[in-house]
């Protein structure tokens, strides 16, 4: 999972296995460490009593939080991305997304792609996400 804070927002990307890790457990997690000995996480968790997305900041950990019938929604289908505009109460906006795969490949590895969701702006060819 890529976290990607610009100004006021934050953006998570998952790639195949972090949708799989968060649909089978209801959390991805990931961890920064610095030298001194200190770490940011950050996460993306389901939520069993919230109605919309949320954002909270406690103790070096970013967590977004997403209510439970919209997590299996987006992790459960080819839906690519959830967003929330800057709430009225604060906080920031939200942009969580499925890594697609670089159409560019002449400016990528290759091996960077290989979990990554098919990019929809492709030429077409068959996908077997999510068919069970």
């Amino acid at each position: 999972m890529k976290l990607r804070v610009h100004g006021d927002s934050l953006r998570l990307r998952l790639n195949r296995s972090d949708v799989e890790q968060f649909r089978n457990t209801g959390i991805c997690a990931e961890s920064v460490r610095f030298d001194s000995g200190s770490q940011l996480t950050y996460t993306l968790e389901v939520s069993h009593q919230l109605k919309g997305m949320q954002a909270q900041y406690h103790q070096d950990c970013i967590r977004v939080l997403l209510p439970i019938e919209m997590a299996k929604e987006w992790a459960g289908s080819d839906q690519m991305s959830l967003s929330l505009n800057r709430p009225e109460g604060g906080g920031p906006s939200l942009l969580i997304e499925k890594d697609f795969q670089c159409l560019h490949r002449e400016e990528a590895n290759p091996n960077d792609d290989a979990d990554t969701f098919p990019n929809p702006s492709a030429p077409a060819r068959s996908s077997q996400y999510f068919d069970a």
